[in-house]
């Protein structure tokens, strides 16, 4: 079963910088991993050709035997039956602490000189095998290996495909967190999904858990939208497609599956998926205790990802209206967006006004007109200034004396200077005007000279020095 969230588009403006550099040492730890097997061949020939192969896994079996314990069962013969040995002799954690501790080959004993001169070569060559060092064992954990493991893979399959799921999931993550909330949830659920491993250490010799660490952050992901619907695309068996489901919904799925692989249908396998369990527990409980400390509000950046798909849905629905010639219906869509979503961008109110005025209602095209001249008339509105001044040909808002001055200084600016000069006449004509207004006519007598049209310019800066006498 695979049940992912579909990917929203990413605002590149304010780049997932801490995700990026998570898959960038991701990569790097990958390639570092790359000559692991050609460092271990090497560390296991030496192993054997020094002779303390034979004398360690002698003195092995003769504990175990001391013990009363059985040998380990193996069904492999030759090299292979020596490395399985090997590999249990290590898992002993007791055996191996009196090994390190000189106590099992013991000073008193001939052979003890070789054996600690080869044992430290031994170890030397095995620390050079990055997995082994920087994989979390539960049985002897590192501090180093707490955090180093959270960024090692298996292979290059195990690889790309966490580093497109972080992706998808990481930027949104990141954006609503913030770079240090999306590191801190990273290493934390990372941690959280060493737990098992470390209260249940016989469960895998070595972890790498970069998958814990993507799991936490994939839960987050859902609590962050909470009953929210969000598209995801499912996998299962020969079934699959896309779908729209409240987030959270997913949660207990995925939880559900990753015990029903470890207790049920891949019992044997070598994939942690308690650490996956591990991983989307702290990141879900991470991040839940982050939106309680919110009252229960997501992040700002999720809410303003529902508004836009509300805005996105209502004006497919606009423009659908718009292919089947019902601009009626099309313009009171448009209104209705408007009026929910008054943060829209402009070019959704130019749109308004140009389908108002196919619909032939005059109630909507007053209105569509309103609404563009309201938005030109606010500081940094990017209303196209053709279209102010045509409709300011024929429509006169109510205005302060600063929405005008806003309005005069975009069509000033836009070269529509012919209404520009009617809006400064009929603005210079009242008592009470500003200094701001008085500079925007200024502006317009100087548009004027610049365009050769001097004849107009020269009464207008005249007026203007006639009231600066007069004040």
């Amino acid at each position: 079963m695979l049940i992912l969230p579909l990917p929203a588009r990413p605002d590149w403006s304010r780049p997932p910088l801490v995700t990026l550099t998570i898959m960038l040492l991701c990569l790097i730890a990958f390639l570092m991993q790359g000559s692991d097997q050609q460092r271990y061949a090497e560390a296991w020939r030496f192993y054997q050709q020094s002779g303390i192969a034979k004398l360690e896994l002698a003195a092995y079996q003769a504990d175990l035997k001391q013990r009363n314990k059985p040998l380990p069962a193996s069904q492999e013969f030759g090299e292979a039956r020596t490395v399985a040995l090997l590999h249990a002799m290590e898992a002993d954690r007791d055996f191996m602490q009196r090994l390190r501790r000189q106590q099992v080959i013991t000073p008193n004993q001939p052979e003890f000189e070789t054996w600690r001169k080869a044992r430290t070569r031994f170890d030397a060559l095995r620390a050079r095998v990055v997995t082994e060092n920087y994989a979390l064992n539960g049985q002897e954990p590192r501090l180093v290996s707490l955090f180093s493991h959270m960024f090692l893979h298996g292979d290059i399959m195990h690889l790309s495909g966490n580093l497109a799921v972080l992706f998808v999931v990481g930027y949104t993550v990141e954006s609503a967190l913030g770079p240090l909330g999306f590191l801190g949830l990273y290493l934390l659920g990372g941690l959280g999904a060493a737990l098992p491993d470390l209260l249940f250490a016989g469960n895998h010799r070595l972890s790498i858990g970069a998958s814990g660490a993507i799991s936490a952050v994939m839960a987050a992901y859902l609590v962050l939208f909470g009953r929210r619907q969000i598209n995801f695309f499912y996998w299962l068996l020969f079934f699959f497609g896309t779908v729209r489901w409240p987030a959270l919904v997913i949660l207990p799925l995925w939880l559900g599956n990753e015990l029903l692989q470890y207790f049920v249908l891949d019992r044997d396998g070598h994939v942690n998926y308690l650490a996956h369990f591990g991983g989307l527990l702290s990141g879900a409980l991470l991040v839940g205790i982050y939106r309680w400390r919110r009252q229960g509000k997501s992040a700002d950046s999720v809410q303003k990802q529902d508004v836009e798909q509300a805005i996105n849905s209502m004006r497919a629905q606009a423009e659908k209206y718009v292919a089947d010639m019902q601009f009626g219906h099309a313009a009171l869509h448009y209104k209705k967006l408007l009026d929910e979503h008054p943060q829209a961008s402009p070019d959704l109110i130019e749109e308004y006004l140009r389908i108002a005025r196919l619909s032939r209602q005059p109630e909507l095209l007053s209105d569509a007109e309103q609404r563009l001249l309201l938005a030109g008339s606010e500081s940094g509105n990017r209303i196209n200034p053709v279209l102010l001044a045509e409709t300011l040909r024929h429509c006169r808002p109510k205005l302060s004396i600063r929405r005008w001055d806003n309005l005069l200084r975009r069509l000033i600016d836009g070269k529509q200077l012919d209404c520009a000069e009617g809006v400064v006449l009929r603005l210079l004509s009242q008592n009470e005007i500003g200094q701001p207004t008085l500079q925007q006519a200024s502006r317009l007598a100087e548009a004027f000279f610049a365009a050769g049209q001097i004849e107009r310019g020269e009464p207008l800066r005249r007026l203007l020095a006639s009231r600066a006498t007069a004040a």
